[in-house]
């Protein structure tokens, strides 16, 4: 088959998840959803996505996580398509990046489709999922609201990391929950992480989701230990829902030798060295 369209549906990491209470009050257009502040960047690690007329909807997966997804209408690229009113489209999906993994995949696959189709339209984006928005411009953004603001921030660089996923899926709803019982209303404004370099910005923050994920897969926080274990880390922490966590490094050279460590103390690990945020 010969595909008219391709696109790079990026990894998405939070570098901070500031998360509040759960919106409880009824008449509230956000009702059931959690306010969040994060800072995003993206990965040069990513899912590819290929598309042609079809006569009707139809998904093929292939890549080392294929195995992981249905090959069904309920894909989130198939999902992106009915959404913005597409034609049928024949979806090859090449499944690169961990399932249930904390960094946005089949919201990237959804923003993919979108881009593809030049469809911009954030209420679009976010009636497929929170993390739609900011997938749909995969550019180095303060996400706010419940994914609906982003504030993109040009001009921050990049950084040197390496994404590490102990080989668990983790159910976000299932981390949110736990979340929701450990949460302790403290009167706090959500932190914004607004000011200083990338590095300083996430130093700065944190993921509040990490620790109801800790709870829930304790292996995660093993993952965390080894990163911070290896030379040259400046950070180790959770993106987003888990359990997919990152390490920052000080340069490519030390990221390399961090991933060649953390690859022979935990073979089974998916290990991968990266490039996070904008040129």
């Amino acid at each position: 088959m010969t595909y008219e369209y391709q696109e790079r549906a990026k990894a998405k990491i939070n570098l901070t998840l500031h998360v509040d209470s759960k919106i409880n009050d009824i008449s509230h257009s956000q009702y059931g959803y959690h306010p969040l502040n994060s800072l995003v960047v993206f990965s040069d690690i990513a899912d590819e996505i290929l598309i042609a007329p079809s006569k009707e909807n139809k998904i093929s997966i292939t890549g080392p996580f294929g195995h992981m997804l249905n090959a069904n209408e309920s894909n989130s690229t198939i999902q992106a398509l009915k959404a913005i009113n597409r034609s049928p489209q024949h979806v090859k999906l090449v499944k690169n990046l961990p399932v249930s993994a904390g960094i946005g995949g089949g919201s990237a696959n959804a923003a993919a489709i979108m881009r593809i189709f030049n469809t911009e339209s954030i209420q679009a984006a976010l009636s497929l999922g929170a993390d739609v928005p900011v997938c749909l411009f995969s550019k180095t953004a303060q996400m706010g609201g419940i994914g609906e603001n982003l504030s993109f921030c040009p001009g921050l660089g990049q950084l040197n990391a390496v994404l590490v996923n102990p080989r668990v899926s983790l159910s976000t709803a299932k981390v949110f929950k736990a979340f929701d019982e450990m949460f302790v209303e403290d009167g706090s404004v959500l932190p914004t992480t607004s000011e200083g370099s990338l590095l300083i910005r996430a130093i700065n923050g944190r993921n509040d989701l990490e620790a109801a994920a800790i709870l829930l897969e304790p292996i995660i926080g093993d993952v965390l230990n080894v990163i911070n274990n290896q030379t040259g880390c400046c950070l180790a922490r959770m993106s987003g829902s888990g359990p997919t966590c990152y390490g920052l490094f000080k340069d490519a050279r030390a990221s390399l030798k961090a991933a060649n460590a953390i690859r022979s103390i935990a073979p089974d690990w998916w290990c991968e060295t990266t490039i996070l945020g904008d040129k």
